[in-house]
């Protein structure tokens, strides 16, 4: 506003041609945009005329943050800078997830933390809070940095949740506190009579209270408009709060080794205490057709894979996962039917067929064929393996369109040499295979709107089933996004959460397996 008539006139404003996210204006007037063409910028107050009115330069704006990915959702899309170089991100710079809420320095990516249901209509898949730390439904900025009086915490920031609940958090990335509860736990706000000093620990803002803000005073005292009432909140303790000294921890492979054993140890405890998993698998004397139609295993035995989640919140179709899997034997062929609700499940990228169970989708089979194998072990012996079956396609082409996949994989294969078997390595360990193959000429594959058929000949498997009563297996899944596996889940080994170690999640737990029954239909 040049001659500060507080009107626009042409020669005051210029355009340039660009696409750009949300903008925080800060508490010197500067103008901050989570996204201006993949970059975070801020564009100063570069002076004022002589009325008071701050002039920005287009030209001139200082990089804060490159590769800024677009919000996953609705959600986030706004930034926070600090006088010291500090950022603060709702859309989330490379290499993090855009299911964060991320942190940059001076322009490098220091630190992300896990955002897993960001925006409104995000929140209404959300589960409900089971432990401190959890952000559900981030949507907007609250306000700018506040700095608790003697304390070392801050600045501080804060995020408004979708289900009631405000975050606050570190500039430098730790959870501080959540204030306010989730619309499904807490007591609503509707107190007969307004009481000043009255305790909203346990109340509840509601779902869809927009627009709450917060600010710190002179006197360092911090306060919150609430949003749907406007009422003033003040918020205590934040003194309180200091950071721990700073320590090195030092961690070793045997550290590891006993980390990694104790999710075994806990998994098994958890089966000796609900039982034994079992299966029945039937012998059918009419082999069920590979198309993808489950109508001919109405009368099988389904193994239930998974049945995590809630049901949705509001204005949504999202409901609790109820993925099953059967079993079938007929002929020379063993069968496998899986109901799954999802049709793009088997998008994976298939970069290295070894590596198949990192970059998608799949449906995962762990089998025992040597019924003489000792039940109780916890290594893997002579006929465990396991089939993995996805399709390799572009995760743009859509579901169905890729090729079909299959890779066994034997743990122990007799008379293999050392220099041929197949590692699969971290920096911390190495699990081997003594042989990987692609059997995907072998496997036959169908699937219609999330429900799955594949059959493969018992001769390639190794499995004889004449006589045979009872052997070791599980069944299971891998869910992704085209690219890279996000989820892994089975009927019987729940010790399997892990997906960024590539020997956990090649490494095959005999032990933690259920037991299939056979049984002539």
């Amino acid at each position: 506003d040049m001659n500060d008539d507080g009107q626009p006139q042409p020669d005051e404003v210029k355009i340039i041609k660009g696409g750009s996210g949300g903008v925080v204006i800060m508490s010197d007037l500067s103008a901050v945009l989570s996204r201006v063409n993949e970059k975070a910028i801020r564009f100063p107050a570069a002076k004022f005329t002589a009325g008071g009115a701050p002039i920005y330069n287009i030209d001139s704006g200082e990089v804060l943050a490159k590769d800024v990915q677009f919000p996953y959702s609705s959600g986030g899309d706004q930034a926070l800078v600090t006088p010291d170089g500090w950022t603060v991100l709702t859309a989330v710079p490379k290499p993090y997830s855009p299911l964060s809420v991320a942190g940059v320095f001076k322009g490098e990516p220091k630190w992300s933390y896990p955002d897993p249901w960001p925006g409104l209509h995000a929140s209404h898949e959300a589960q409900v809070p089971d432990r401190p730390g959890m952000l559900i439904g981030t949507t907007r900025l609250l306000g700018d940095f506040i700095t608790p009086p003697n304390s070392d915490a801050g600045p501080l920031w804060c995020i408004n949740g979708n289900m009631g609940p405000m975050f606050l958090m570190s500039v430098d990335g730790l959870f501080v506190a959540t204030l306010f509860k989730d619309v499904r736990q807490g007591i609503s706000w509707s107190m007969p009579v307004a009481e000043r000093g009255m305790k909203l620990n346990d109340v509840t803002p509601s779902d869809e209270n927009f627009w709450p803000s917060i600010t710190q005073t002179k006197d360092g005292k911090v306060y919150i408009v609430d949003g749907g009432r406007t009422s003033l909140v003040r918020v205590d303790g934040l003194e309180t709060i200091q950071r721990m000294p700073d320590s090195e921890v030092k961690v070793t492979e045997a550290d590891l080794k006993k980390a990694q054993e104790y999710f075994t140890v806990q998994e098994a405890v958890r089966q000796a205490a609900q039982g034994r998993k079992i299966l029945q698998v039937s012998t059918m004397k009419t082999a069920p057709a590979v198309d993808g139609k489950l109508d001919e295993w109405k009368e099988s035995d389904w193994a239930s894979v998974d049945k995590r989640g809630i049901a949705a919140w509001f204005n949504s179709n999202s409901k609790p996962y109820d993925v099953q899997a059967a079993v079938a034997i007929s002929g020379d062929r063993l069968f496998v039917a899986y109901r799954t609700a999802d049709k793009e499940l088997l998008r994976n990228k298939m970069e290295n067929l070894n590596l198949a169970f990192k970059t998608g989708g799949a449906l995962d089979l762990m089998l025992s064929t040597n019924p003489a194998a000792d039940p109780k072990r916890v290594d893997p012996a002579i006929g465990d393996l396991r089939l993995l079956v996805t399709q390799a396609s572009n995760p743009s082409n859509g579901p169905g369109t890729g090729k079909t996949v299959a890779v066994l994989y034997r743990a122990v294969v007799p008379g293999t040499a050392e220099k041929d078997r197949v590692p699969f390595s971290s920096p911390w360990r190495t699990v081997y295979f003594d042989k990987v193959e692609d059997v995907s000429d072998q496997v036959k594959l169908a699937g219609v709107e999330g429900d799955f058929e594949f059959s493969i000949p018992l001769k390639v498997l190794g499995l004889n089933p004449v006589g045979l009563k009872k052997l070791k297996a599980d069944l299971g899944l891998l869910r992704g996004n085209g690219f890279q596996t996000l989820q892994r889940v089975y009927w019987s080994n729940k010790a399997t959460g892990i997906t960024a170690d590539i020997p956990s999640e090649a490494m095959l737990s005999p032990n933690l397996w259920g037991e299939w029954e056979f049984r002539t239909k």
